[in-house]
C-alpha cells in the first residue's frame, strides 16, 4: 500500500468502468486524488492544470486513443508513470507498441484485480529511477566542484609545463558537465 497522497489522472469514458478502477486504485493508493477525463476536450484541459504523479488511461475513447493521450502526457510530463487499464489490448503487437511508446505498464479490465500490484511495481519503478537520478545528478554535481577546485589550485600553482594544457582539459570538462 502506498500512504503518500499521488494525484492521478484517469482517461476514462465509460462511469461504471470508472467506479471499478477507482475501488481498486484506492486500495493500493488510500490517499489518492482522483481527476477523470471523459473525452478528448476533457483530457486536453486537465493536462494543462493538473501535474499528475500518475496516469491511468482507457486506450480506446470516442474520440481519442490511448497511444495518442499517452504521446501528449510523454511531451508534457515525459517522467510520469502511465498505465493502460483498458479491455482493448489484449494483442500482443499492441502492448509491446505501446510499452515502446512510453507506458509502464498495462491492465485489463477484466482483471481489475491486478490493478493495486500493477500499480505499487510502477510506482516503486518510478521512485527508484528518481533516486538513481537524483544521486547521478549530485555525482555531476560533485565532479563540477572538485574540478572547480583542481583549476583553482592549478591556477595558484607555479608555472610547470602542460599547465595551461591542464587547464584547458578542465576547462572543457566543466562546460560538458554543466550541459
Amino acid at each position: 500500500m502506498i500512504e503518500k497522497r499521488l494525484n492521478i489522472l484517469m482517461v476514462e469514458d465509460t462511469k461504471m468502468d470508472e467506479t471499478l478502477i477507482k475501488r481498486h486504485l484506492l486500495k493500493a493508493i488510500p490517499n489518492a486524488l482522483i481527476t477523470v477525463a471523459r473525452n478528448k476536450a476533457d483530457f486536453l484541459e486537465k493536462i494543462e492544470w493538473l501535474v499528475p504523479d500518475l496516469v491511468l488511461s482507457d486506450f480506446n475513447l470516442p474520440d481519442i486513443n490511448g497511444l495518442d493521450i499517452l504521446l501528449n502526457v510523454r511531451e508534457k510530463f515525459p517522467f510520469v508513470s502511465f498505465i493502460f487499464v483498458t479491455g482493448a489490448l489484449n494483442n500482443e503487437e499492441k502492448v509491446a507498441h505501446s510499452i515502446l511508446q512510453g507506458a509502464s505498464g498495462y491492465v485489463l479490465k477484466e482483471n481489475l484485480k491486478q490493478l493495486p500490484e500493477k500499480l505499487i511495481e510502477v510506482l516503486q519503478k518510478a521512485e527508484q529511477q528518481q533516486q538513481a537520478a537524483a544521486e547521478e545528478e549530485r555525482r555531476w554535481r560533485d565532479a563540477g566542484i572538485s574540478l572547480q577546485q583542481a583549476t583553482a589550485l592549478l591556477e595558484k600553482a607555479p608555472d610547470f609545463d602542460k599547465k595551461e594544457k591542464i587547464l584547458s582539459l578542465i576547462s572543457e570538462a566543466l562546460v560538458s558537465i554543466q550541459e
